[in-house]
């Protein structure tokens, strides 16, 4: 039985897959499985991978196509480790970041969840900026991305992701029901995740009626934990104002440091639309 399972949905990614799964090899610590739930994947180059892939503590399960919650749920199922890990087919982890992760969880039985910072690599190469978390400002934002470990016990008892979140926003909704304290969160300070930026991806796609979709999906089903937090619905708007205004301040001074004039010029007006749409699909 190894202690973390490594659970990567899988959708048409196989032309990634190679190099995900080598992420995991190389970890320094080696107590880990990996399971890969293909997502009923149609594209011929993922389906030969899949075919020809035989590797030790590699198990794939096919299923049709329900989603990525859907996926990890069936991949969680099936795993045999204490920890869980979502990985997903395209993305990236450091070498040593289970081994930091879980000695955290090893130390600390009131733990839940430890994640760490992370840059966007692919088409766009970036470091991730998310504050530290905070539940208030979690309910503004997802602070906390999906691959993240945590115990399975911890799964089983808040039911898993929920399977209806089928246009995104699954792992926030998930985080929101894991965590009921702040101390149950820990955040590495070093960068061990590495999130693939696609000029079309999950996220990117998240747009118009499927925002709203999953904008409305979250807010209702906890509308308890925003009214807690929020009573006057105004209040919420004026904190993500403010949020949106306080990251707007820090890229305009960070993008000012660098180019020519009109390079600054141009960068300080697009900004804040760039940074709107950035945090409007701020989830996987």
């Amino acid at each position: 039985m190894s202690k973390v399972s490594v659970v990567v949905p899988c959708y048409n990614q196989g032309k990634y897959l190679k190099e995900t799964l080598a992420s995991v090899h190389s970890q320094t610590f080696s107590d880990w499985e990996i399971i890969i739930v293909n997502d009923g994947s149609n594209d011929v180059e993922t389906k030969e991978l899949l075919a020809g892939l035989i590797a030790p503590r590699v198990t794939i399960i096919h299923t049709e196509n329900n989603g990525v919650a859907a996926a990890r749920n069936t991949g969680i199922k099936a795993s045999k480790g204490a920890y869980i890990l979502p990985l997903d087919a395209d993305d990236l982890i450091e070498k040593d970041y289970l081994k930091y992760a879980v000695a955290c969880l090893d130390a600390d039985e009131a733990l839940k969840v430890v994640y760490c910072n992370a840059e966007y690599f692919g088409d766009e190469k970036e470091r991730i900026r998310l504050p530290d978390y905070e539940a208030k400002k979690m309910l503004q934002q997802n602070l906390i991305f999906c691959t993240a470990l945590y115990r399975k016990s911890d799964w089983l008892k808040c039911g898993g992701y929920d399977e209806e979140f089928l246009t995104g926003w699954e792992d926030w909704e998930f985080w929101l029901r894991l965590i009921d304290d702040e101390s149950q969160v820990n955040k590495l300070q070093g960068v061990h995740f590495f999130y693939r930026i696609k000029k079309q991806s999950r996220n990117t796609a998240l747009q118009d009626e499927s925002l709203q979709q999953a904008e409305q999906q979250l807010y209702s089903k906890h509308i308890e934990l925003y009214r807690k937090f929020y009573p006057n619905p105004i209040s919420l708007v004026r904190n993500y104002e403010t949020l949106l205004f306080e990251q707007q301040q820090f890229e305009n001074y960070k993008k000012a440091l660098h180019g020519s004039l009109s390079y600054r010029i141009g960068n300080f007006v697009l900004s804040p639309i760039k940074y709107i749409k950035r945090l409007k699909n701020s989830s996987k």
